[in-house]
């Protein structure tokens, strides 16, 4: 083959690839998943049935001593937690774990709505806590999606507000 040829032909791929991840770029879209490991058996019994559907390795017991002792359950969190993202593109939070999370832009990270968990924490709930039917909104079930809006260029905070040590940081560019 020609060298000219082989050199046209690999120039035009090289324009092919910059334009498709030109297009790509401004409807991009990227996936949060939100992760647990409640054990079914001892936070059903602790704080009511439903309240984990997941046959996990970390006890209602275990869950609180954690939480006491580093502030936080490692076990439960955004992943990632830092997101880069085209200007207009989005975030859709998925739930692998077996308990309810929301998804929730925040202006800034706190406490999240339920108190209890606050208490331990000494934390003060977000603002955002406020909104009628905020849980509702933002909130995904076990094995559901959260599909998330476009996103405007700038630093998005995303938090759970009923586990809110559970945070990501998206970075739209």
């Amino acid at each position: 083959m020609p060298k000219r040829l082989i050199g046209g032909i690999g120039g035009s791929l090289v324009l092919i690839v910059a334009l498709a991840s030109t297009t790509l770029g401004a409807s991009e879209e990227r996936r949060v998943t939100m992760l647990d490991d409640c054990d079914a058996a001892t936070f059903n019994a602790a704080i009511g049935p439903g309240t984990c559907v997941k046959d996990g390795g970390v006890t209602f017991q275990e869950f609180i001593g954690q939480l006491i002792a580093t502030g936080e359950a490692p076990a439960w969190r955004f992943a990632p937690e830092q997101v880069l993202l085209a200007d207009g593109g989005s975030v859709d939070a998925y739930n692998r774990g077996g308990e309810f999370h929301t998804f929730t832009e925040v202006a800034a990270f706190g406490g999240g709505c339920v108190e209890p968990l606050n208490d331990i924490l000494g934390l003060t709930p977000v603002p955002e806590c406020a909104i009628p039917g905020i849980l509702g909104s933002t909130g995904v079930a076990p094995g559901e999606e959260l599909e998330g809006a476009p996103l405007t260029s700038g630093v998005h905070l995303f938090e759970c507000l009923i586990h809110p040590w559970m945070r990501a940081t998206v970075t739209v560019e």
